[in-house]
C-alpha cells in the first residue's frame, strides 16, 4: 500500500513539472485531476496569485438552502468532534452556508475567502472540491498538491453534485473542507450519500403534481428503446429522446406538447419537423386531482418527407372582406401596405390547424373556430377563405350584432361567401335563435354559404346560450394561442410592426426579442400589437430596446393583477433596471428588505433584467 504522505509528495512534483512543462508533465495524477490543471491553466489562472470573486446578489434562502439545511444540520452534529468545515454552494459556485465544526479550520479557510458569497468556480480558482464538480459532474476529493493554486494546497476538500431528481441539472454543491493530512477516504461516500439526501429533499418539496407527472415518467421510461419526454413545470427526457431529436426539434416537440396539454387527455398525432423528418406523439395527460400536472409523451421518429401543411398557389396577402349590408361589420378593403400571408408558419400546431381549417371549407363544412382572444382566429380564417375562392366574399358579423339587429343581414347564399359569426360564445338566447333560424333557411345543396363562426375555449366548459347552436357545425378546429409558437414570433412582430408604422424603418434588438420570446402574452396578437405600439411611443423610429417594452412584458406571473399590483410591479422592474439587475442594490433603492423583494420577483413572475 502506498503511503499517503508519499503520495502527495509524488503529486506535488507532478504539479511543478505541469506547471513548468505543461501537459506533459502530469503523470501520475488522476485523469480528472490533469484534466482540470489543464482547463485551469487555459482559463488563465494564475498558480501562485489567488483572488476569488465576491457576489453580493445571492438569495441565500433559496430553495435549495431550505431543502439543505436539515442535511447539513444533521451532518454538523455527526461530525461535530471533527475538524472539518462544511459548505453549500448554488448551482453558480458560490457558497451559500457554511457550518464550522472546528474553529481552527474555520479560520483558516477565513484566510482564503472560504465564506458565503465567494464564487468557487474552477475557471476562477482552478482545480477545487466545488468548482471541479461542476467541471466534472462528479463526486470527486481534491487533495493537498492537487489544487493548482498554491494558497489551496494546505486544504483537502470533497465535494458531491446535488441534482434535481425531476430535471437532472446540477442544483449545487455540498462540500466538507478540512486540512489535508486530516483526510480520510471514507469522507467521499458520507458527502455523496449527504447529497443525496438532499436531492431527495428538493423531490419532495415540490408540489404532489410535479411528483405525479415525475412517477409516470419512470413508469414510462422502462419501455426498451423508447423516447420518452415529460412536460410540465420542468422538462424530461430519456436518452433514447436526447440522441434521437437535435435540440431544435426537442423544443419543437415540447412546445407542441404545451399546446396539446389544453386539449385532451389521450392524443395520438404526427407533426412535422423542420428537418423534414415526422414524429409520431402518443401522449398522455396527468392530472392531480383536477389539476393538470403536465403530459408523458412517447415519441417515435416517422420516416419520409414530413408534410407541411398545403401548399398554396395563390399569393393574396390580405382576404377581401365584403359587406353587402350596411349593419354588417367592414373588416377590410384595399391597404396601402397589404400585411403579410398569417398563413405562413413554422410551427406544427399552427399548420395543424391551417390544413383543417382549409380542409374543412373545401368540403364546404360549417366551421367552429376555437381558441384564445387574439390569436387570430378570424383572420386566419378569411385569409384561407380567399386563397380557395380568390372571387368569393367574406361577410362578418359580431355576436352582439346579431342580438342587437335580429337578423344576420343581407347574405347572399347563391355566390361563394363565406360569414363569419365572431365570438359566437357572447350570442344570446335570442340571439341564437336568430342564427338557428338563419341555419334552417340555408340551401345546403346550393354553393353558397359556409358559415364559421369563433370562440373562446374558455367558454367551453359554461353552460351560456351558444351551445344550442353548435349542432349546426361540421367541424372544429382549435388554433394555437402564442405562446405555443415562440418559433414564429419574429415573423408576427415583424408582421405587427408592418401594421402599424409601415413606412418606418424599424427593427428589434436581440435584447427585446429575448424578452418578447420569454412573456406569455394571455391576450395574444392584441396584447403583442398593444406593446409594441406602446415601444414606438418611446423609440418611434430606429431600433426597439428591451427598456421601451412595457413593464409587464418582464413578468410571467399567470394570475390577473390588480391596479396596485400592476403599479408595485412596475416600480420593482424600473428599480431593478436602474440597478443593473443586482437586486441587493434594487432592494436598497426601494426600502425594502432582500427576502420581500425575492417574495415579489417570485409573486409577479419577474424574469432576470
Amino acid at each position: 500500500m502506498v503511503d499517503e504522505r508519499e503520495q502527495r509528495l509524488r503529486i506535488a512534483a507532478a504539479r511543478a513539472d505541469f506547471l513548468e512543462y505543461g501537459s506533459a508533465g502530469a503523470a501520475g495524477v488522476t485523469e480528472t485531476v490533469a484534466a482540470s490543471w489543464q482547463r485551469s491553466q487555459s482559463a488563465g489562472v494564475n498558480s501562485d496569485n489567488y483572488q476569488v470573486e465576491y457576489h453580493n446578489d445571492i438569495d441565500f434562502d433559496s430553495r435549495l438552502v431550505r431543502c439543505a439545511r436539515p442535511v447539513i444540520e444533521r451532518l454538523t452534529v455527526d461530525m461535530a468532534d471533527v475538524p472539518v468545515t462544511i459548505a453549500l454552494t448554488d448551482a453558480c459556485a458560490r457558497i451559500v452556508d457554511r457550518r464550522d465544526c472546528s474553529n481552527a479550520v474555520g479560520t483558516l479557510l477565513d484566510r482564503v475567502d472560504f465564506l458565503p458569497g465567494y464564487s468557487f468556480e474552477e475557471r476562477g480558482v482552478g482545480t477545487n472540491g466545488i468548482g471541479t464538480v461542476f467541471e466534472s459532474g462528479a463526486p470527486i476529493s481534491v487533495v493537498g498538491p492537487e489544487h493548482f493554486n498554491d494558497a489551496l494546497v494546505q486544504f483537502a476538500c470533497t465535494g458531491a453534485p446535488i441534482l434535481d431528481p425531476v430535471t437532472g441539472k446540477i442544483e449545487g454543491v455540498l462540500d466538507v473542507s478540512l486540512l489535508a493530512e486530516s483526510w480520510s477516504p471514507l469522507l467521499h461516500a458520507l458527502v455523496k450519500s449527504a447529497a443525496l439526501d438532499i436531492g431527495r429533499n428538493l423531490l419532495l418539496d415540490r408540489s404532489q403534481a410535479q411528483q405525479a407527472l415525475f412517477e409516470m415518467y419512470v413508469k414510462a421510461d422502462s419501455r426498451p428503446r423508447q423516447a420518452v419526454m415529460a412536460i410540465g413545470d420542468a422538462v424530461i427526457m430519456n436518452q433514447r429522446a436526447q440522441k434521437l431529436f437535435t435540440p431544435d426539434e426537442q423544443f419543437t416537440i415540447h412546445e407542441h406538447a404545451r399546446f396539446l396539454m389544453t386539449r385532451r387527455d389521450r392524443i395520438l398525432e404526427s407533426i412535422p419537423l423542420a428537418s423534414g423528418r415526422t414524429v409520431q406523439i402518443r401522449a398522455t395527460r396527468i392530472l392531480c386531482g383536477e389539476a393538470v400536472a403536465g403530459m408523458i409523451l412517447l415519441l417515435d421518429s416517422e420516416a419520409g418527407a414530413a408534410s407541411h401543411g398545403t401548399v398554396w398557389a395563390d399569393e393574396h396577402a390580405l382576404p377581401i372582406i365584403d359587406a353587402p349590408d350596411p349593419r354588417t361589420t367592414v373588416i377590410a378593403t384595399e391597404l396601402r401596405h397589404p400585411r403579410p400571408p398569417i398563413v405562413e408558419s413554422r410551427c406544427p400546431a399552427w399548420e395543424n390547424a391551417c390544413d383543417s381549417i382549409a380542409a374543412a371549407l373545401g368540403r364546404r363544412d360549417n366551421l367552429l373556430v376555437i381558441g384564445e382572444s387574439g390569436t387570430g382566429k378570424f383572420t386566419l380564417v378569411a385569409e384561407l377563405f380567399h386563397r380557395l375562392h380568390p372571387s368569393g366574399r367574406s361577410v362578418a358579423v359580431d355576436a352582439e350584432q346579431v342580438t342587437r339587429q335580429g337578423d344576420l343581414g343581407a347574405v347572399d347564399t347563391t355566390t361563394s361567401t363565406l360569414l363569419i359569426v365572431r365570438n359566437i360564445d357572447r350570442l344570446s338566447t335570442y340571439g341564437v335563435d336568430v342564427l338557428n333560424g338563419f341555419f334552417d333557411t340555408l340551401d345546403l345543396d346550393a354553393k353558397g354559404t359556409i358559415v364559421a363562426a369563433t370562440l373562446s375555449d374558455a367558454s367551453l366548459d359554461s353552460d351560456l346560450p351558444f351551445h344550442d347552436v353548435l349542432e349546426n357545425f361540421d367541424h372544429s378546429v382549435t388554433v394555437p394561442a402564442i405562446r405555443y409558437r415562440s418559433v414564429d414570433l419574429p415573423q408576427l412582430v415583424s408582421r405587427v410592426l408592418q401594421e402599424i408604422a409601415p413606412d418606418r424603418r424599424i427593427r428589434i434588438s436581440p435584447e427585446a426579442m429575448r424578452v418578447i420570446g420569454a412573456y406569455s402574452w394571455p391576450r395574444n396578437m392584441t396584447q403583442l400589437r398593444d406593446a409594441l405600439h406602446s415601444a414606438l411611443l418611446k423609440r418611434p423610429v430606429g431600433e426597439i430596446q428591451a427598456d421601451d417594452l412595457p413593464g409587464y412584458c418582464r413578468s410571467t406571473s399567470a394570475r390577473v393583477l390588480n391596479a396596485l399590483e400592476v403599479s408595485e410591479r412596475d416600480t420593482i422592474i424600473k428599480a431593478l433596471r436602474d440597478c443593473g439587475g443586482n437586486r441587493v442594490h434594487t432592494a436598497e433603492k426601494l426600502g425594502m428588505a432582500r427576502s420581500s423583494l425575492y417574495r415579489k420577483l417570485k409573486l409577479y413572475g419577474v424574469t432576470e433584467i
